[in-house]
């Protein structure tokens, strides 16, 4: 069958897709929700304590030391379930260059600014985003994600839809 990639910055409905797709009964894993990737010590290799989960702040200065990984190990596990059926991964990794050839289709959830900006300030389900470097670092990311997501061959969606067009989208591409 296949395995498929959904990514996107924050902010760009990964969790909504995650928990629609849970809801239609799709096999899906999901890098924040089942924790399936983490903070890496960049020197260590070891796994961290996300700073937000103990109400500190992601400063650009701790995230020079620490990266947000996914472990292709992780991945390759995922490879061997969806040889009999279809299989979702829905988030992000800053590694994920390190693992894209093990996945059948990559699609990415895309948004605008304004829509970015509303979902960032109001969301309350994460806190990434809310002090301002943090939502600079997603501006940023935002700015350079076409290019990236052209680069792989990404099929683009736009995430700004109701939620159940995004996914009726994303399933129609597979």
């Amino acid at each position: 069958m296949a395995l498929i990639y959904i990514t996107g910055i924050a902010g760009a409905g990964k969790s909504e897709v995650y928990k629609e797709l849970k809801k239609r009964g799709l096999e899906i894993y999901g890098t924040d929700e089942d924790a399936l990737a983490g903070f890496y010590n960049n020197v260590s290799g070891e796994r961290v304590d996300n700073p937000s989960d103990t109400g500190g702040n992601i400063t650009t200065e701790w995230r020079q030391h620490h990266t947000w990984q996914l472990p292709r190990k992780t991945i390759e596990q995922l490879v061997e379930k969806s040889l009999d059926r279809t299989v979702f991964v829905c988030g992000v990794a800053a590694n994920e260059e390190e693992f894209l050839d093990l996945f059948d289709k990559l699609i990415a959830l895309v948004i605008d600014d304004q829509t970015l900006t509303h979902r960032i300030t109001t969301r309350t389900n994460n806190s990434f985003g809310k002090n301002e470097e943090e939502l600079k670092q997603i501006y940023d990311w935002q700015a350079s994600t076409a290019t990236y997501y052209d680069k792989y061959d990404y099929i683009q969606v736009d995430a700004s839809q109701p939620i159940t067009k995004v996914v009726d989208e994303i399933l129609g591409q597979i």
